[in-house]
Parts: structure tokens; sequence; C-alpha cells
């Protein structure tokens, strides 16, 4: 079993269009840290032919929310398969704050969170453009703004949620320009998580089981909850 609960995680929050999967890269490349972006991790495992696979593609095929435990599940298993890593970026996540409390209490409160402010109308420019350059259908692009305009209640309730935790950053221009801001704010993080790592021996994560169950929210940060793994189970975003 892979020992990650010792590991520093950091969020990167924000819009679609916000510039998540950018600045998590330049986060990526200050400290080492793994990225994990679960949108990608749900579109791999729609194409798996399993029961998980089917359930998630199905969902997808259907425009319905894809249910937070079962992304919670694919991130761990991300994380378990990498268990050499420095720690974790995840990239667009979470996307409401039940999907917080979930990976909370099953694995363990984030570092920090990089909360991303943009403004709305730049955010789904962006976004019109990423769907267009995707060859996206003209429906999905045409709603982008109601994408980031959704996007954007439920991302301000997860940042409430953290509090001092966050770190908000204007990421209205480019992206790529927080590079210098970033490497000062994480540096402390950094040092004061591989402190912890030494203080405290870290315990072992098992792999989550297929089965869904949705856990109830905490009130406060607490001790992760180790989930065992079947050796039978399908593994199939």
């Amino acid at each position: 079993m892979s020992p990650i609960r010792h590991l520093p995680v950091i969020f990167v929050n924000g819009v679609p269009g916000a510039g998540n999967q950018t600045v998590a890269q330049t986060i990526s490349s200050i400290t080492g840290y793994v990225m994990i972006r679960p949108g990608e991790l749900v579109r791999t495992e729609a194409d798996m032919d399993t029961a998980r696979g089917r359930l998630i593609a199905d969902k997808l095929q259907a425009q319905e929310e894809i249910p937070e435990q079962l992304i919670v599940d694919l991130i761990k298993e991300a994380m378990l398969s990498q268990q050499d890593a420095k720690g974790y970026i995840l990239v667009g996540f979470p996307k409401n704050p039940r999907m917080s409390n979930i990976f909370n209490s099953q694995v363990k409160w984030p570092e920090k969170i990089v909360a991303l402010q943009v403004d709305n109308e730049v955010a789904a420019t962006r976004l019109q453009n990423k769907l267009s350059e995707l060859g996206r259908p003209e429906s999905e692009i045409n709603a982008a703004r109601d994408i980031v305009r959704d996007a954007a209640h439920k991302v301000k309730n997860v940042h409430k949620r953290f509090g001092g935790h966050v770190i908000t950053l204007d990421s209205s221009g480019n992206p790529k320009a927080l590079a210098s801001t970033l490497k000062e704010i994480l540096s402390d993080t950094i040092e004061q998580s591989h402190n912890r790592s030494e203080e405290s021996p870290p315990c072992a994560l098992s792999a989550p089981a297929v089965h869904y169950q949705p856990p109830h929210a905490p009130h406060a940060p607490h001790s992760p909850i180790p989930v065992t793994v079947h050796e039978d189970k399908e593994v199939a975003h």
C-alpha cells in the first residue's frame, strides 16, 4: 500500500476559462508535484469496458453530473499509482463543497487552495475559444457563459469553506505571468509540509472500493479515513 497521506496537496480552483491548467503547470514546475486532472480521469474511465466505466459514459452521454464519490475514487487511484510523487496538484478541483467534503474526509485537507479570480466574460471567451479549438458542437460553445456563471457560484462556496488555506490570484491577464508570485507564496507551504512529514510518520491509504456510498460532510479537518481496495474490483472519469 502507498503512504500518501503525508504528501502535500494543492488545489487549483477556478471557473472554466480561469487558467486552471496553466497555473497548475506553473506550480508543478516550481514544486515538482504531480498534476492530476480529474476531468481527464473521468474521460479516460468512460472508455473502459467496466461497470464503472459504462456508468460514467452513460452519465456523460446524458449530460448528467458524475457522482462526487466516483470522481474522488478516481483521484485517489491516480495518487496511489504515483506513490513516488513529491506532492499532488489537483486541477480544477473541487467542483463543489460536497466534493471537497468527501476528499477531505477520505484523503486529507489540502495544504493550499489556489483560488483563481477572473471576470466571467473573460473566462467565457477563453472557454469558447478552447471549445472551438476542440471542435465541440456549436450548442456547447454558445453555452460557455452559462457554464461559467453556474460554476462561479459553486467555486465561491468552495473557497469560503477553506478560509485561511486559500490563496486568491487574479488570472484575468496571462496566467503564466503569475509564476514569481506563486513561487513566493508556496515556498512556506512546501517547507511546512516537509517538516510535518518528518515529524509524523506517514500512514497508508488504501485504494477505494468501487461501491458508492456518500459520506457525511465533515465540519472540520480531521484524520483521513482508510478505504480498502478489493483486488477483484473492476477499475474503470
